[in-house]
């Protein structure tokens, strides 16, 4: 009996995290020094609320930054106050099972899943004002989900 029903494991992490602050530069017209400048800020909240997978093209409102005039320096903060990277989830999950072959000798079989829901996490945003890609996902900030299997010997 103690061979199906005993020696089992369950291990898991949860994970859950809001994005990075995001900070939005352009091209250096200020004749500073500087290799970038921070754009004006217009005035209007950039934050858009639908969800991410809806505005993968447009993550936040580009209309509200603007070049800055040759030598002067933009108005904006140094990261958006409102505006974050996409947050992240993840669940991991792994499951075990001890056998005992002898007094000295275990034998442990582990399946492993990382990801096991399989949530896509997106990656920040293009932040350069400059690079005509403002506000743009273009890649995946996590790995899909990953499946393992092993044996172990413990002596």
């Amino acid at each position: 009996m103690d061979a199906f029903l005993g020696g089992w494991q369950v291990n898991g992490i949860a994970t859950d995290q809001s994005g990075f602050p995001l900070s939005i530069t352009t091209q250096n017209t200020s004749n500073s020094g500087s290799n970038v400048l921070r754009p004006n800020n217009n005035g209007t909240d950039p934050n858009l609320s639908t969800p991410v997978s809806s505005r993968l093209n447009r993550y936040l409102d580009t209309s509200t930054f603007s070049q800055p005039a040759p030598f002067t320096f933009g108005t904006l903060t140094r990261t958006l106050p409102n505006v974050r990277a996409p947050y992240s989830q993840d669940i991991d999950f792994s499951l075990f099972k001890n056998f005992a072959l002898t007094e000295r000798f275990t034998l442990q079989f582990r399946v492993e899943s990382f990801n096991i829901l399989n949530q896509v996490v997106f990656s920040a945003p293009n932040t350069s004002l400059s690079s005509g890609q403002l506000g743009v996902i273009t890649s995946q900030g996590n790995a899909p989900r990953t499946n393992q299997f092993g044996l172990k010997l413990l002596f």
